[in-house]
């Protein structure tokens, strides 16, 4: 996406959510999230990062003895997750078209990143996904949701405006049963950074 590709976005954005939430009650939130992913991927298995940004959840895996791989569409965010993880093997790839072999990864974080994609790239995205999980893999997946899809141009924390898609938490499950994956838990909280609108986080299952 053509917004993140430049070097200034990509530093504005890394200070904007390197910062953390500052809520207690959504550092907790986010916290169970992530302790719920883990626990359910073979200690110090292989985690791809898809969408990892400027890698501050990468630095989290890393650090908890998982083997981690990042990727990110914009080689300015990836500039700086090498920067700040320095032993960790990152890519510029698009989610859609991992260029991985089959079966290599236990679980597949990808956090607020479908937003940008419309349907059919996020079939794509959940079948890749799929593809390159090992059987039983886990994926989890947070994205800004709504009671209806709907697609908006939107201001964006660094500046300038983005595409964004709202996915309905009935879609969200349509499209990961289509590509293979059983939903393990699902749950619609407010933005962990206070803005106005809702996500949607799921973890789910290969099958």
């Amino acid at each position: 996406m053509d917004h993140y590709n430049s070097n200034e976005t990509a530093e504005k954005y890394d200070q904007t959510f390197r910062r953390g939430i500052k809520e207690p009650k959504n550092t907790g939130k986010a916290i169970e999230r992530y302790n719920r992913f883990i626990q359910n991927v073979r200690k110090s298995g292989p985690i791809l990062d898809a969408g990892c940004g400027t890698g501050r959840f990468v630095s989290y895996f890393n650090r908890d003895g998982f083997k981690v791989t990042g990727i990110d569409s914009s080689q300015a965010m990836i500039n700086i997750a090498i920067r700040e993880n320095p032993n960790v093997d990152f890519y510029v790839m698009d989610m859609r078209k991992l260029k991985f072999q089959n079966n290599q990864f236990d679980g597949i974080w990808n956090s607020g990143c479908i937003l940008h994609l419309d349907e059919d790239g996020v079939r794509l995205t959940f079948s890749e996904s799929k593809r390159v999980l090992n059987p039983g893999g886990v994926l989890f997946v947070s994205t800004r949701t709504a009671d209806k899809d709907f697609f908006a141009i939107e201001n964006s924390s660094e500046g300038g405006n983005i595409p964004v898609n709202y996915y309905s938490t009935k879609t969200l499950q349509k499209l990961l049963t289509e590509t293979g994956f059983e939903v393990l838990f699902i749950t619609v909280d407010n933005d962990d950074y206070g803005r106005p609108f809702d996500y949607c986080y799921i973890l789910s299952r290969s099958i």
